[in-house]
């Protein structure tokens, strides 16, 4: 007799005389052990681990012996039954089957029973031991990969759908034939890289993408990512990402499923140019009813200012001066109204070219339409800009800009002292700037910094305030791709400074 047949024989032994041998044995390396009296109906036994493994604390386990019925699938009790008569009566003394019980939180627990019958004195095989091992695991990782197959069957053999596989660390492990075919690739191209044949511009994207899939696996995670094809056009595809693991929960490999989406993202740049075009139109809708309430009501005001002075006017030589002013004020007028066209004209470009205009010569046009106002209120005006410089702008937009910064500062003069205005230019990279300075009442910028440019926002209480010139005026510099900029003190006066972009 070998060592080891000893050492046998004597594990038999203690098993018969230490019950500690057994219940270690039972317990570690067995997830449930039944034992049967097959001869007498109810007489049967399960162990203590059984009843742990379906949900059970010790005080908590059936003193009824024959519990354990209650939570084994009714077809799978069947099925033992039959196993154990095939057993009786034939050759066999063995069987393995894998039943369904249910665990106390309602979910399912899969055992694998592996049975023998063994013989009584008489030798008939009366009773029936069985070694029960936990198969839950297995299960539902089965479960969840018919899942993946039934999900992704059908696609694997479509031919309008992009099948790759990469593993961790993107490297393609497959793909299929319509994959290879649309983006000029071949089988040369496993092993590589996924990321090679993704646009720069959306590779953090992907990478995003591929993140959640080790945060989230076997959950999908949706991108739009842009390849270059075989023809040499850039695609746009829809991407669906999901990590699958294996028993052990880690992620082995990354299943990319894909479709083309270019011509529904043609068409969704389409619809938002169109949404752009139908925006700048509204726009100019806009500016063109700013510059009816407000910009032909100044102009209006200078026209009623002049008939009253032309009307109370004797001597010949002042009419004959007033009627001249009439007249540059109407053609002002006239002009504004001409320019309104350009706001409210439908192009198919809606950024229509900007075109040149001389700064100083509509600056002298504005002064003259104002030249009332500025005559009756002695107001001086100090205009140092070169005759040279020109602006590209939209001529209604530069009119309105002009005649608001000026009346503004005509209308907000410091009663308590002579009135002031300068205009003045300088060039910065990119723009010219004009500043227009007055002396006048001024703004608390500091207390008025969030609604400066707001619409219907007044800061002093004249009676033909509107709220609407600084707004109009901010809208259409903003429209030509410029901006402007104010400095204010309360009882100094104020500077408005518009950058009339040159570079775009």
């Amino acid at each position: 007799m070998t060592s080891t047949d000893s050492l046998k024989d004597e594990l038999h032994a203690r098993v018969k005389t230490d019950s500690a041998v057994f219940d270690f044995l039972q317990n570690t390396a067995l997830d449930g052990l039944w034992y049967w009296d097959l001869r007498v109906p109810n007489r049967e036994w399960v162990n203590e681990r059984f009843w742990h493994l379906l949900g059970y604390r010790a005080e908590q386990i059936p003193a009824d012996p024959t519990a354990w019925r209650q939570h084994i699938n009714p077809d799978d009790l069947v099925a033992t039954r039959r196993q154990i008569d095939a057993c009786a009566l034939g050759p066999d003394f063995d069987f393995n089957q894998v039943s369904r019980f249910t665990h106390r939180d309602g979910s399912t627990v899969w055992l694998r029973c592996q049975c023998r019958l063994l013989p009584d004195e008489t030798g008939q095989r009366s009773r029936m031991v069985g070694a029960l091992r936990d198969m839950t695991a297995e299960k539902q990782e089965e479960a969840s990969a018919q899942q993946v197959a039934n999900q992704y069957g059908l696609l694997l053999n479509n031919q309008s759908v992009f099948i790759i596989r990469t593993d961790p660390q993107g490297r393609y492990t497959y793909a299929n034939d319509l994959f290879y075919e649309r983006f000029g690739l071949n089988s040369k191209v496993i092993g590589t890289s996924s990321m090679d044949s993704i646009i720069e511009e959306d590779q953090p994207k992907c990478i995003d993408a591929v993140m959640r899939c080790f945060t989230e696996p076997e959950v999908p995670h949706q991108v739009v990512l842009r390849k270059p094809y075989y023809d040499g056009s850039v695609k746009s595809n829809h991407w669906e990402f999901r990590g699958i693991l294996n028993g052990q929960g880690e992620l082995v490999e990354i299943l990319c499923v894909g479709y083309d989406i270019t011509l529904l993202m043609e068409n969704l740049h389409k619809s938002q140019h169109l949404l752009d075009v139908t925006s700048q139109q509204n726009i100019r809708l806009q500016n063109f009813a700013y510059i009816i309430s407000h910009n032909i009501r100044s102009h209006s005001a200078n026209l009623s200012s002049l008939v009253e002075l032309l009307t109370e006017a004797d001597d010949p030589a002042q009419k004959t001066m007033f009627l001249q002013m009439l007249r540059t004020s109407t053609d002002k007028l006239a002009d504004t109204i001409v320019n309104l066209n350009d706001i409210i004209t439908v192009n198919s470009n809606f950024s229509k070219p900007r075109e040149p205009r001389a700064l100083k010569a509509e600056i002298d046009k504005t002064l003259e339409a104002l030249s009332v106002l500025v005559h009756q209120h002695r107001i001086v005006v100090d205009v140092q800009v070169p005759a040279d410089v020109t602006v590209r702008v939209v001529p209604a937009y530069l009119d309105s800009i002009l005649l608001n910064l000026i009346s503004n500062a005509v209308k907000y003069r410091d009663p308590a002292r002579p009135a002031r205005i300068r205009l003045a230019t300088e060039l910065q990279p990119g723009f010219v700037v004009l500043s227009v300075q007055d002396n006048g009442l001024g703004i608390d910028t500091v207390r008025n910094q969030a609604k400066l440019f707001g619409m219907y926002k007044t800061f002093h209480n004249n009676e033909d305030a509107r709220g609407v010139g600084l707004f109009i005026t901010k809208n259409q510099i903003e429209a030509m791709l410029g901006r402007i900029e104010v400095t204010s003190e309360v009882g100094v006066g104020s500077i408005f400074k518009v950058y009339f972009n040159e570079s775009t």
